[in-house]
């Protein structure tokens, strides 16, 4: 040691170089942790900008970026009314629009020297959160100071840089939303609160010196009071919901108010700051004031209520420890009288208040009610980061190793020395209760999980702290150098690098925090429907100048907050579910019926679900305004997707649906392999009729044309997989085949576990047309681009037992449904396959329908027949055309009418200049119309065909189209082939394979079923040939 000194003394460069790194070490390993922590997040930025544009991730975001361009048009104002989302309403923001966007306006203004252009706000949105990360790193190195010394500073920021959980996710360039600027605020809340109480703890303020008005006394106090309340009120500027951080401090205030005094001190001085900065949190919370209400999502009366409720708790319980000191009552009835006053206070509140009661109760067990076992409702669980946390302790050493682990030891050990009465540092009590409610919040719904880094951090710095400060004399902080030098002993070095293997080694191993790949671009989801959302900004008259009304609306106008917004002639909703919602805002400058604030949901899946076209329109009637309705309806592969493992969104809107109780069993059920082993074992979707006939199937599969049930049976096994009754395959192919309908009807009839189509597009009874909805665009992209459709489709095909080919190279595929398999070649499903079963039309990733009137077709053919109407339609983005089918019955004299929405001639005469449709989908040519009659063993067969204007479509044209059908063949029957030998007068639908015909109104058609198919083609031809047994037949 003293040679070491020596060398010191006598080389000052070389002492001045060692007291410069013993003085400043934790700076620079501190900026380098922030480097690190920005790097990391910002290094994808540029795979967020996609042709041009600057895209975000998530749908949140899109509605933070909304919210920051109407703050810089109007700045510092946020938008108080929003009429460009949940038609016919408008609403709230709520929690959009604080103070998170208030300060990416005021940075896209400095940025953009005053005048930001569009682009520069998108850029400033899309780098925010990553600032917000690095930034919550600041105040995490001083609570890990503040319990751990200068290590434990550098100890914090090392295990929050090095997490790699929900706190990285919304940290990320791109993931633009309020949360990574929650949880910095809400970190320097608690970091304010720390420092205040521990200030409060060294000057010992009572009461009196505020009557005698000891500044100087009291100023250290006021001021980090003061502080604290200001930074807790700007964590609820960000975030209504914040006001949990209320009653976070409300229990710790209470619980370190009741050991101060069971230890035999005076509480006063925690009691002050809890009352001035809980005092300053309620006046502030006044000024953004905006509902009279009690509420949480907005600014409400709750807000500073509950603050000014909590800093008067203070001022009682300082009170009734002076009156127990007055009295001389024993400290043991303290805590007891305490907890009888909050039993009491809360059923007086339920007895006279129990709307506030509920308020309480609901928001308590939404948050933390997952600890006991609650789950969230059905609804919100269709919110992704509203899910319970499965498995906590795998979670949290997956994103944050043994620190989460470490913290626990640290947050058990600070509980056992307070029981003991040790007279512990108040501010690690306040960490560790909010370290309790914030893990339980996470367990309860994991999107509260980017909260858990941070006292994580702070308890793991703690420990580390603790046990650093036993490798040097009590009083000294550890320090691996100080004036003289490297001063270190071989168990010191031991017990560092044991340390940094324990905290750091498991976070990079495990789960290293520069793995960004599910983080690294906004998404193919949004990048198809921005090229989707592009052509309804294009090709659809402009909010307001529907039909040719001039009633447009500001994209960011400013409007009166009001309960039910009056929207006036011209202005339409576009429908489409709510995940959905602020991309039709932001993209397409269209107003959305539902939004992810989930409001219209219920609307939206009472449409999507709707099982006719009747009750489809009456649930747009009954929302719609007299002047203004519902004219688009978008539909993407997800929300007509079932199976959920690969993004599927069919089993939402079953938990919203409240025509009738339905739930998602209604339309769908997974069969496993016949090998197995678990419910997460492979296994691919059947489909009830009931998922054919919603509207989402009709508009996706079908674009509205009417599809007959092809002669296909999917035969199952009852079985049993971890204690679930479960349906699986037999061990043969589980579907089979027969050559009419009337023997595959017979074999599902036969056989309990075994339906009549049920896979793919297949349906098990005959699906009518729809009159009022037409395709008119799509995106370019089409669902096949996503590795998890091809996936999901060729599983369906193995497992059910058609199979798929094997190539080499995706060229050789005949359709873009491939995916690579492990021995390096491809997965390809065949065309055929594709077309006939899975896709009858071609899957684009977003489509756009139209509500139309329809134009009237009137025609006469054959008595008592039925009718089949045809056109080809042709869609320019996918380059492939699809066929619009409807069946009539004619009358006794041959009289027959239809409702069509599609059109075949005059579209150039509409656009979106004149306030129409620039209709992309066209057709190809005239309706065509075919039937055929049967009598005396002659089948005649009628044509005829005739066009269908776009004014006739769209109700501008008065008038109807007609068709007189003339016959086209006659041919005589050979006795052999007689199929009725009655007299009377059939019907034989040409081409079809179910005589069923039945339309949305419930009436039928008397037609025979025949072994011949279209449609969906000859189904039969394409299958292997695993026949139904003969006596099915």
């Amino acid at each position: 040691m003293s040679n070491r000194r020596d060398r010191l003394e006598e080389d000052e460069e070389l002492e001045r170089a060692v007291d410069l790194v013993s003085r400043y070490y934790h700076l620079v390993l501190g900026a380098l942790l922030l480097g690190f922590m920005l790097w990391n997040r910002v290094r994808p930025w540029n795979n967020f900008v996609v042709d041009g544009e600057v895209l975000f991730s998530g749908n949140d975001a899109w509605y933070h970026f909304r919210s920051t361009a109407y703050a810089v048009r109007h700045w510092p104002q946020t938008m108080p009314f929003d009429p460009m989302t949940y038609f016919p309403n408008g609403t709230h923001v709520g929690q959009f629009g604080t103070l998170f966007d208030q300060l990416l306006a005021t940075a896209a203004l400095i940025v953009g020297l005053g005048s930001p252009s569009d682009n520069t706000i998108r850029l400033v949105v899309l780098f925010g959160p990553a600032i917000f990360g690095v930034l919550a790193g600041i105040p995490t190195y001083f609570i890990g100071r503040r319990l751990g010394g200068r290590i434990g500073g550098i100890t914090a920021l090392t295990v929050l840089a090095l997490s790699s959980g929900a706190f990285l996710q919304r940290s990320m360039v791109g993931f633009s939303d309020h949360q990574v600027a929650e949880a910095l605020f809400q970190t320097l809340g608690v970091l304010g609160m720390m420092v205040a109480v521990t200030v409060a703890r060294r000057e010992k303020p009572v009461y009196e010196q505020f009557v005698g008005r000891d500044v100087d006394g009291l100023r250290s106090t006021v001021v980090w009071s003061v502080l604290a309340g200001v930074a807790i009120s700007l964590y609820l500027w960000v975030w209504p919901f914040g006001i949990l951080l209320i009653g976070i401090l409300g229990v710790y205030l209470l619980l370190q108010l009741t050991i101060e005094f069971m230890r035999g001190e005076s509480p006063e001085h925690t009691a002050i700051v809890g009352a001035i900065a809980l005092g300053v949190t309620g006046v502030l919370m006044l000024i953004p004031l905006t509902s009279s209400d009690f509420t949480v999502g907005v600014f409400s009366l709750l807000h500073p209520l509950l603050a000014f409720a909590v800093a008067g708790g203070c001022v009682f319980l300082a009170w009734l420890a002076r009156l127990w000191d007055d009295k001389g009552i024993d400290t043991v009835f303290y805590p007891l009288t305490v907890l009888s006053i909050l039993v009491v206070g809360t059923v007086l509140i339920q007895v006279v208040a129990p709307s506030i009661f509920n308020l309480f109760a609901n928001n308590l067990t939404r948050i933390f009610g997952g600890v006991i076992g609650l789950d969230p409702s059905a609804q919100a669980g269709t919110i992704g980061e509203i899910s319970s946390m499965s498995q906590p302790a795998t979670y949290l050493f997956q994103v944050h190793g043994f620190a989460s682990f470490i913290a626990l030891v640290g947050g058990a050990v600070i509980l056992f020395r307070n029981l003991l009465g040790t007279r512990v540092p108040p501010q690690r009590l306040l960490v560790v209760v909010w370290a309790a409610f914030v893990l339980a919040a996470s367990i309860t719904q994991v999107r509260f999980a980017y909260y858990l880094a941070f006292p994580i951090a702070g308890l793991t710095a703690y420990v580390v702290g603790q046990a650093l400060a036993q490798l040097k004399p009590e009083g000294e902080e550890f320090s691996l150098i100080d004036g003289d030098g490297i001063n270190v002993e071989g168990y010191q070095v031991l017990a560092v690098v044991s340390i940094v293997l324990l905290v750091v080694a498991p976070m990079t191993a495990v789960a290293s925090p520069t793995n960004i790949s599910r983080y690294d671009s906004p998404g193919q989801d949004i990048e198809s429907w921005t090229n989707g959302l592009d052509w309804m900004q294009n090709n659809t008259p402009e909010e307001g100048t529907l039909g040719g009304a001039s009633n447009e609306l500001q994209q960011y106008g400013t409007y009166a907050n009001v309960d039910d917004y009056d929207y006036q002639e011209g202005q339409y909703g576009v429908l489409s579910w709510w995940d959905y919602g602020h991309w039709i805002t932001t993209q397409g400058e269209r107003i959305p019926n539902a939004n992810p604030f989930q409001q219209g949901a219920t609307n939206a899946a009472n449409f999507l679900l709707a099982p006719n076209e009747t009750q489809a329109n009456d649930v747009l009637d009954e929302m719609d305004e007299d002047d203004a309705g519902t004219r688009y309806v978008a539909v993407d592969w997800m929300m007509a997707e079932t199976n959920t493992d690969i993004g599927g969104k069919f089993f939402a809107p079953p938990n919203f649906y409240d025509v009738s109780d339905v739930s998602s069993t209604d339309y769908y059920g997974r069969i496993y392999g016949s090998q197995a082993q678990s419910l997460r074992s492979p296994s691919f979707m059947y489909h009830t009729q009931s998922y054919y006939e919603s509207m989402t199937a009709r508009l996706y599969l079908y674009h509205g044309s009417s599809v007959q049930p092809q002669p296909v049976v999917l035969d199952w096994d009852f079985g049993s997989l971890q204690g679930a009754r479960v349906r699986q395959t037999t061990g043969r192919q589980a579907l089979l085949f027969n050559r009419t309908m009337e023997g595959a009807r017979a074999y599902a009839a036969n056989d309990t576990s075994s339906t009549v189509g049920g896979i793919g597009a297949l349906p098990a009874e005959q699906i009518p047309a729809l009159e009022h909805y037409r395709l008119v665009g799509t995106s370019e992209q089409s669902a096949t681009e996503s590795g998890n459709y091809n996936r999901g489709l060729l599983s369906d095909a193995r497992l059910s037992g058609l199979g798929y080919q094997i190539v080499n190279s995706t060229s050789q595929c005949s359709t873009n449904v491939t995916a690579r398999t492990t021995s390096g070649q491809f997965a390809c499903l065949p065309e055929s396959l594709n077309e006939e079963v899975f896709n009858p039309t071609s899957p684009q990733w977003l489509k756009i329908f139209e509500r139309v009137p329809g134009g009237t077709i009137e025609g006469t053919g054959p008595a008592n027949a039925t009718v089949r109407a045809t056109v080809e339609m042709y869609n320019p983005a996918s380059n492939d055309t699809f066929e619009y089918i409807q069946r009539a019955q004619t009358n006794a004299d041959g009289e027959f009418n239809m409702t069509v929405p599609y059109s075949t001639t005059g579209y150039d005469e509409y656009g979106p200049e004149n306030g129409y449709t620039n209709v992309s989908v066209r057709a190809n040519g005239s309706y065509q119309f075919a039937a055929q009659t049967f009598e005396n063993r002659t089948v005649t067969t009628w044509n005829g065909s005739t066009d269908v204007s776009e004014g006739l479509v769209l109700g501008e044209q008065d008038g109807t189209a007609t068709v007189d059908m003339e016959i086209a063949t006659t041919q005589e029957l050979f006795e052999q082939n007689e199929t009725n030998e009655s007299g009377t007068n059939t019907t034989n639908d040409s081409n079809a394979t179910d005589g069923s015909g039945t339309t949305d109104d419930g009436s039928t058609d008397s037609t025979t079923e025949t072994a011949t198919t279209t449609g969906c083609g000859e189904v039969s031809a394409l299958l292997p040939s695993n026949t139904i047994p003969p006596e099915a037949n």
